[in-house]
C-alpha cells in the first residue's frame, strides 16, 4: 500500500536498491487535482501535504487531457479508476470551474477534504495573471504557482506547446506586483516553475517575487533521466517514466543522487546572496531592484528596444489600492478557512462512537442551510485517515438532513457513510463521491411532484469514483460528468450528461438534455423513453436491454423506490414488464471491445506470455530474446528484440586467407532482410539522439548521420530512400560500416543498461544493398566553374573533400606520393578488415568517373612544390593524415634489424598481396624494394602498442604464419563493465576483443595481450647479432620490478602517430602545434602562417590521429570552406558542429545588415520547390552562376595580391581547355549560337543613371567649393 507507512530496511526500485528508514512511505506529499479527477478519492487527499489545482499548465492552458487506451493498463487503470484498455478523456476546466467563485468553492472542498493539507493554485503565465492571481488569493488559496510556458514532457499538442503561455519571469512579476498592490501579498506564498536548474534560476525567481521554485526536469536528470523524450509511449529505457516492470527494473536512480544535486544547487544560492549582501532569502523576494538588464542586449537588433522598466520597477514604489501600504514582500499571514464553526464539526463529534470502534450511528432532521457548504467533507477525512480506503462498513453512520443544501453537499464522503437529504441540493452535489451514499428528496409538505422539480444543481457526482446516489428528482446540467465508479439512479437530467464518462452505471428514469453521453468511454447508462436527438453518438452504441440487464435495473429501481419513496419509480416498479421494455442501454464503444478482448483473453495465447523452458531458467531472460523476426514491431523492439551485428566467420578459418572477416550473406534473402528490419526496430526513435552528433568524450558520430532516419526507413523497407538520408551526411559508408569502431552505438540511449543498436551493421547493408541494386552512380557535375583545387593526400579526408568540390563543379585533382590511391583506406587497413578491390579500387573508380583526377606516384616536396601548388590552383587542400610514427630511438637496441614500424610492416604486406592479385608481382617498383615482404613463417612476433594499428598487426602477423604473437601495452586491462570516468554517452573504457586476439586465441589458446609492460631494451639474436633476438621488459608502475625476456623475430611499433611527416613542407613554413601537427582553426581550416592564403589543412594532419569517420567529416567541412572562399558563397552542407564554427555563433552588431532575417512585411510568398537535381548529387542549391560573376565573387573572396597572382597565372594556363562554360552565355557559346544581346530599355536605363550620377556629383562639388557666408 502506498500510504501505509513502511518498517525500516531495504527497498527495491528497479536495479537499484533504497535505505529505508521507519515510517517511510511511498506516497507524494503533493497531490495534483486537474479539472477530469482522474483517480480523485478521499484517501488520495487525506494522503497529501499540500493540494494543487492544476487549472492551467504552460503547454495546455485551459484544454482537457487525453490517456490513449493502450496507456490505460496494470496500475494505471488501478490507481485511476479506469477500465483496462480504455482511453481515458478530462474535461476542460469549464465544466467545473465557470469564474473565479467556482475556483473558491473548489479550494473549500478540498481544504475540508484534507484540513491539514496547503492548498496550492496552478496559474500559466500570461498576460493579465495578476488579477487571477488576486482573485484566487481572495478565493483562500494557500499557495499559487506561476508556471512558465516551457517544461513538461512534451506530450501536450504541437500548437499547444508552440503559442501558448509565457516566460515565467513575466508572469510572477506581474504576480507579485498585482499582489502588493492589493494588499495580498502576505497571505499567499508564490511559486514558479519552468527549466529552472540553477542557482541562479532560483535567485532570479526570488528577486522577481516568488518564495519557492519547482524543478522537475534537472531532478530527473540526477535520477537517471536521458531526456529521450518518449514519456508518453511507455518505453522510457531507464524506467523513469514508465509503467512497464521490465522497463523499472531497469531505473538506477538513488536519493543521494538527488540530495547532491539540491545541495550543489542551495550552494549556489548561497553564494550569490553572499555577494548581494542578503543574510535571508525572504530578503531577496522582489527585490527587483538588484536586477538589471544584460549590456550585451543593446548590441543586437532584435532585443535593442526591448523596455524592462515595468517588468523590473519594485513592488513597493507602487502605490497601493490596500489600506496598509507596508504590506509584506512574501507570505506572513495564513489564510483564514473560516472551518472552526462549520457543520461538519458536529458532525465529527456525533460520529465519534464510529470513528473509535465502528459502532452504528444515527442522527436525524438535522438543519442544514445553503449557507453550509461541503458538508460531509471533514468526516470523510477523518473516516480515511482512520480506515483507510475501505473506510467503514454501509450505513455505519447515516445522517439525515432538512432543507436546502448549499454547493459539494457530501463532497467526497467515505465508505461508511450515508447522507440523506429532504430537500434540495446546490451544485457539485457529490463531487468526488468516493464509496459513501447520497439520498435526495423532496420535502415532505411540499405539493409539486419530485420527478418534474429540479433537485439537484449542476455538476452533482462531477468525479465520483464509487459509492451509490438516489436523487427523487431532476439533476441540472453536467450530470456524472467524468464518473468513474459511482452508481446513480436520477429522475431526469439536463444537458451533458455522463459526458467523459468512463466507468460505474447511472440509471435515468426521465427525460435528458442535449449532448448525452458525449465523450463517454467507459461505465453503462440506462435511459427510460429514449430521445435519440438528444444524444451524441460518437462514441457509443445503443442497445436494447438484456436478461441480466433487466434484473440489475430492478434491483436499482427498487432499491431507488425503498429510500426516497419515489411515485414515479413506484409506478415503473409496478408494471415492470411494461417498463423494462422503454429501457435502451447506452453503451460504450471502446468499453464494449475492452470487455470482449477480457473475455477472450484467456482462451487465445499469447506468444510473449509463454515462461521459458526449464531448461533455459538458469539463463538471462534477454539472452532467450529473438534477433531475427518477420515484420518485427518497432514500438517496443528495443525490449523484445535482442542485437546481433555482423557476424565473422569462424576465427580459424578466416586465418587461412586475406579475405574479409565478416561473413557473407546474399542481401536477396527473406532471413536477411527480416535481421536488418529486426535489428533496426531496435532504435527507439530518440527524442533527443544522442547517437548523431559527437560528444566531448568520444562518443557520437561525428559525421551527423542521421541514424533514427535511416533506422525507420529500413525498417519500413525503404531502401532506397534510406540509402539516399545515409548519402547525405556521409560520402562512403562503406568504409565507415567496415573500419569504424561505432562511437555513435557507444552514445545509443540503449547501451546505458543493455546492448546498443546495431547501427554499424545497419550502415553497411544499406550501402551494400546500394550497390548491388545498382543505385550507386557515377554523377559528374553537369556545369564546372574553371577553379582548379588540389588535394594532397587520398586518405579518407581528401577523397572526401574531392567529392564535395567535384559536385560543386570544381576541377579536382589528387596527388598521391604511393603507386595506388586510398592512402590509409588502400596501404594502412589489412585487406581482411577492409576489402581493396570489392570496397576501396570500386570507390576510386566511380570518383574517376565522376571526373575527379589522381595523380600517384607523385611526392609534394620532392616532385612538385608547394608554392607551384598554391600558385597553379585557386585552393590546395593538405590531406595527408598522421604519417610521422612514435619510435622509441632513445632504446637501447632501436638498431637492430627486423624492428619495424608498423605502417611499413602493413604497407609491404598489403603491396604484395595486391600486387599478386592484380598480376604486378613481376614488376617491382623502386618502392618495392625498400619493403620487401616479411616471412613470418614460424617466426616469434611481438607487437609494441594497444591500438587498432596494433590489432591490425597481430591479425596480419597470424596470417603469416608467426608461430606466436603477443602485444604489449602500458595500460593495465579495462574491466568488464563501464567506469565511472566514461560514462554514457562517452566513448567507454571497457574490456574489448577485437577480432585479431579472438584469432589468436583460436589458435594458441591465449590472448595476445599483455598488460602494464614497458619495453627497456631490445636484445640482439644470438644467431645473428645484427637482429633482433628479444625483448626485454618489466612490469609497469612498479619500482625494481623483474625483467622479463620475450623471444621475438620481429618486432612491430605501433605506438601512434605524432602528426605528418615533414617531406611536404621541407622549409617549416607552415605553423605546427605541440603535437607536430599542422596548425588551422576547427571549422576554417586555413594553414597558420603559411605564405600562401588559399592553403588548407584537414582531416589527421590538421587534428592528429583518428577515425576514418573523423577523417570524413573533416573533409566535408573543409570542402565547404574551400568552395566559400573560392566562390564567395557555397552550396554544400557544412559537417563540423556549430558551435566549433565561430562564424556561426558572432552576434551582429547593431545597425549591421542581416541578410537571413527579412522583416515580415517584406516577405514574398514563395512557391515550394521540388527537388532538385542538384540537391541529389550532395548540394544544397543549385550552383548556375554567371561567369563574370562568379570571377568577380571569386576575386573578392581572396586577398588582393594573392588573388590577382592566382588569376593571372590561372588563366594562362587555362587558356587552352575545353572545360564547359558557365550560365546562359556560356550555354549559348558552347552550342555555337551568338550570346544573346542585352535589352534595349536595360542600356538606355544604365545611360541615364550614369548621366544623372555625374550631375549629381558636380553638384556636390560645387557645393563643397563655395564660400561660407
Amino acid at each position: 500500500d502506498r500510504f501505509s507507512p513502511m518498517k525500516e530496511g531495504r527497498l527495491t526500485m528497479g536495479a537499484s536498491e533504497w535505505e529505508i528508514f521507519e515510517g517511510d512511505t511511498s506516497r507524494s506529499r503533493i497531490k495534483q487535482v486537474a479539472s477530469g479527477r482522474f483517480g480523485v478519492t478521499a484517501e488520495y487527499l487525506a494522503n497529501a501535504d499540500e493540494i494543487q489545482i492544476k487549472l492551467a499548465q504552460g503547454a495546455k492552458p485551459g484544454e482537457g487531457g487525453e490517456l490513449p487506451g493502450y496507456k490505460v493498463v496494470g496500475k494505471i487503470a488501478e490507481t485511476r479508476k479506469a477500465t483496462p484498455g480504455v482511453g481515458l478523456i478530462s474535461p476542460p476546466p469549464h465544466h467545473d470551474m465557470y469564474s473565479i467563485e467556482d475556483v473558491a468553492q473548489l479550494i473549500r472542498d478540498l481544504k475540508n477534504a484534507n484540513p491539514a493539507a496547503r492548498i496550492s493554485v496552478k496559474l500559466v503565465a500570461r498576460i493579465g495573471i495578476g488579477v487571477i492571481a488576486s482573485g484566487v488569493t481572495k478565493g483562500k488559496a494557500d499557495h499559487l504557482t506561476i508556471s512558465g510556458m516551457s517544461g513538461g514532457t512534451g506530450a501536450a499538442k504541437w500548437t499547444s506547446i508552440k503559442h501558448c503561455g509565457l516566460p515565467w519571469e513575466i508572469g510572477v512579476a506581474e504576480t507579485h506586483q498585482t499582489l502588493v498592490l492589493n494588499g495580498l501579498r502576505d497571505r499567499v506564498t508564490v511559486q514558479t516553475d519552468g527549466q529552472i536548474r540553477t542557482g541562479r534560476d532560483v535567485v532570479m525567481a526570488a528577486l522577481l517575487g516568488a518564495e519557492e521554485v519547482a524543478m522537475t526536469t534537472a531532478p530527473l536528470i540526477a535520477l537517471g533521466c536521458i531526456m529521450m523524450r518518449k514519456c508518453h509511449l511507455n518505453t522510457c529505457p531507464v524506467g523513469v517514466a514508465t509503467q512497464d516492470p521490465e522497463l523499472r527494473k531497469k531505473f538506477t536512480g538513488q536519493p543521494e543522487h538527488l540530495i547532491n544535486y539540491l545541495f550543489m544547487v542551495a550552494e549556489d544560492v548561497r553564494e550569490i546572496m553572499a555577494s548581494l549582501g542578503c543574510r535571508r532569502f525572504t530578503e531577496l523576494i522582489g527585490r527587483t531592484d538588484l536586477l538589471r538588464p544584460s549590456a550585451h542586449l543593446k548590441e543586437h537588433w532584435k532585443t535593442a528596444d526591448l523596455d524592462f522598466t515595468d517588468l523590473l520597477r519594485p513592488a513597493w514604489t507602487l502605490q497601493s489600492m490596500a489600506a496598509d501600504t507596508e504590506g509584506s514582500m512574501f507570505c506572513c499571514t495564513p489564510q483564514d478557512h473560516e472551518l472552526t464553526h462549520v457543520l461538519d464539526r458536529q458532525l465529527v463529534l456525533r460520529a465519534a462512537p464510529a470513528l473509535e470502534n465502528k459502532s452504528r450511528v444515527v442522527v436525524k432532521d438535522l438543519a442544514i442551510k445553503n449557507v453550509d457548504r461541503s458538508v460531509g467533507g471533514i468526516l470523510s477525512f477523518e473516516v480515511t485517515r482512520r480506515f483507510g480506503a475501505q473506510g467503514l462498513p454501509d450505513d455505519t453512520v447515516h445522517v439525515k438532513f432538512k432543507g436546502p443544501s448549499g454547493q459539494s453537499f457530501g463532497n467526497f464522503l467515505a465508505p461508511g457513510l450515508t447522507f440523506e437529504l429532504e430537500g434540495d441540493a446546490n451544485d457539485y452535489i457529490g463531487k468526488g463521491l468516493s464509496g459513501g451514499c447520497l439520498i435526495v428528496y423532496k420535502p415532505g409538505q411540499s405539493s409539486f411532484k419530485g420527478h418534474e422539480a429540479i433537485l439537484a444543481g449542476n455538476a452533482a457526482l462531477y468525479g465520483a469514483t464509487a459509492g451509490k446516489s438516489f436523487m427523487a428528482g431532476i439533476a441540472a446540467e453536467r450530470f456524472a460528468v467524468r464518473n468513474s465508479g459511482a452508481t446513480a439512479v436520477v429522475e431526469g437530467v439536463g444537458d451533458h450528461g455522463c459526458e467523459y464518462m468512463t466507468r460505474g452505471l447511472v440509471v435515468v428514469l426521465g427525460s435528458t438534455g442535449a449532448n448525452f453521453a458525449a465523450g463517454m468511454s467507459g461505465g453503462l447508462a440506462y435511459l427510460l423513453d429514449i430521445d435519440r436527438t438528444s444524444l451524441n453518438m460518437e462514441s457509443v452504441l445503443l442497445e436494447s436491454v438484456d436478461a441480466e440487464d433487466c434484473k440489475v435495473l430492478l434491483e436499482l429501481v427498487q432499491e431507488h423506490v425503498r429510500v426516497t419513496g419515489s411515485t414515479k419509480a413506484q409506478e415503473l416498479v409496478s408494471s415492470w414488464d411494461n417498463t423494462v421494455t422503454r429501457f435502451t442501454k447506452v453503451f460504450p464503444k471502446e468499453y464494449k471491445k475492452a470487455l470482449e478482448s477480457m473475455k477472450s483473453a484467456p482462451a487465445g495465447k499469447n506468444v510473449s506470455d509463454d515462461k521459458p523452458a526449464i531448461e533455459n531458467n538458469t539463463k538471462d531472460l534477454e539472452d532467450l530474446r529473438p534477433n531475427s523476426v518477420h515484420e518485427p514491431h518497432k514500438k517496443r523492439g528495443f525490449h523484445e528484440y535482442a542485437r546481433k551485428s555482423m557476424s565473422y566467420r569462424p576465427d580459424k578459418d578466416r586465418t587461412m586467407d586475406w579475405e574479409e572477416i565478416y561473413a557473407s550473406q546474399t542481401k536477396k534473402s527473406q532471413q536477411w532482410h527480416s535481421w536488418i528490419q529486426t535489428q533496426t526496430a531496435r532504435c527507439m526513435d530518440c527524442g533527443t539522439p544522442t547517437c548523431h552528433s559527437p560528444n566531448q568524450g568520444g562518443g557520437g558520430c561525428p559525421l551527423g548521420n542521421r541514424i533514427p532516419t535511416w533506422n525507420q526507413l529500413v525498417h519500413e523497407g525503404e531502401w532506397k530512400r534510406a540509402l539516399e538520408r545515409l548519402l547525405d551526411t556521409n560520402n562512403f559508408p562503406e568504409f565507415t560500416g567496415t573500419t569504424c569502431p561505432a562511437p555513435c552505438e557507444e552514445a545509443c540511449v540503449l547501451g546505458i543498461n543493455e546492448s546498443p543498436v546495431a547501427i554499424k551493421s545497419t550502415e553497411l547493408a544499406i550501402i551494400e544493398y546500394g550497390f548491388s541494386k545498382g543505385w550507386i552512380k557515377p554523377h559528374p557535375p553537369q556545369v564546372r566553374t574553371r577553379k582548379r583545387v588540389c588535394i594532397i593526400g587520398s586518405g579518407p579526408a581528401g577523397l572526401a573533400a574531392a567529392q564535395q568540390l567535384n559536385r560543386a563543379g570544381h576541377l579536382v585533382q589528387i596527388l598521391e606520393r604511393a603507386d595506388r590511391g586510398g592512402g590509409l583506406l588502400m596501404y594502412g587497413i589489412p585487406s581482411m578488415k577492409l576489402a581493396k578491390t570489392e570496397k576501396v579500387l570500386r570507390r576510386l573508380q566511380l570518383l574517376k568517373d565522376e571526373g575527379i583526377e589522381f595523380k600517384y606516384n607523385c611526392e609534394v616536396g620532392k616532385d612538385v612544390s608547394m608554392a607551384e601548388l598554391c600558385t597553379q590552383n585557386d585552393a590546395v587542400i593538405l590531406a595527408t593524415g598522421a604519417t610521422q610514427c612514435r619510435d622509441m630511438r632513445s632504446t637501447e637496441g632501436r638498431h637492430l634489424k627486423n624492428i619495424v614500424q608498423a605502417m611499413d610492416f602493413l604497407t609491404a604486406t598489403q603491396k604484395t598481396n595486391l600486387d599478386a592479385e592484380s598480376g604486378q608481382s613481376h614488376i617491382r617498383h623502386s618502392s618495392s624494394r625498400k619493403s620487401p615482404p616479411y616471412d613470418l613463417q614460424g617466426a616469434r612476433v611481438v607487437v609494441i602498442g594497444g591500438g587498432d594499428t596494433a590489432v591490425d598487426c597481430v591479425a596480419t602477423a597470424v596470417r603469416l604464419g608467426a608461430r606466436s604473437v603477443l602485444q604489449f601495452s602500458r595500460r593495465d586491462e579495462a574491466p568488464k563493465q563501464r567506469p565511472s570516468h566514461t560514462p554514457w554517452p562517452c566513448w567507454a573504457d571497457t574490456y574489448r576483443v577485437d577480432y585479431a586476439h579472438s584469432e589468436v586465441k583460436a589458435l594458441h589458446g591465449r590472448d595476445p595481450r599483455e598488460y602494464l609492460v614497458v619495453t627497456k631494451h631490445f636484445k640482439p639474436s644470438a644467431e645473428d647479432p645484427s637482429r633482433v633476438g628479444a625483448v626485454v621488459a618489466a612490469q609497469a608502475n612498479t619500482e625494481g620490478a623483474a625483467l622479463v625476456e620475450y623471444p621475438a623475430e620481429l618486432v612491430v611499433l605501433a605506438m601512434g602517430f605524432t602528426g605528418p611527416d615533414k617531406v611536404v613542407d621541407p622549409q617549416g613554413l607552415l605553423a605546427r602545434d605541440q603535437n607536430s601537427n599542422f596548425k588551422a582553426d576547427y571549422g576554417e581550416y586555413v594553414a597558420e602562417n603559411a605564405p600562401w592564403k588559399n592553403l588548407f589543412a584537414c582531416g589527421d594532419c590538421r587534428r592528429g590521429a583518428s577515425l576514418v569517420v573523423t577523417a570524413i567529416a573533416e573533409g566535408r567541412d573543409c570542402a565547404a570552406r574551400v568552395d566559400s572562399f573560392i566562390m564567395g558563397d557555397t552550396s554544400l552542407p557544412r559537417a563540423a558542429p556549430l558551435a566549433a564554427n565561430p562564424t556561426f555563433f558572432q552576434l551582429p552588431k547593431k545597425g549591421d545588415a542581416q541578410p537571413g532575417l527579412v522583416k515580415r512585411f517584406q516577405r514574398k510568398k514563395r512557391q515550394s520547390q521540388d527537388v532538385s537535381e542538384a540537391f541529389e548529387r550532395g548540394l544544397l542549391v543549385e550552383p548556375i552562376l554567371e561567369e563574370p560573376e562568379a570571377e568577380a565573387r571569386a576575386g573578392r573572396a581572396a586577398a588582393p595580391s594573392a588573388r590577382s597572382e592566382v588569376a593571372e597565372r590561372g588563366e594562362k594556363a587555362r587558356a587552352s581547355e575545353d572545360a564547359p562554360l558557365v550560365g546562359v552565355a556560356g550555354a549559348a557559346a558552347a552550342s555555337g549560337a551568338a550570346a544573346p544581346a542585352a535589352p534595349k530599355w536595360l542600356l538606355f536605363g544604365c545611360a541615364g543613371l550614369a548621366v544623372a550620377n555625374v550631375a549629381l556629383l558636380g553638384t556636390v562639388v560645387a557645393l563643397l567649393r563655395a564660400p561660407r557666408r
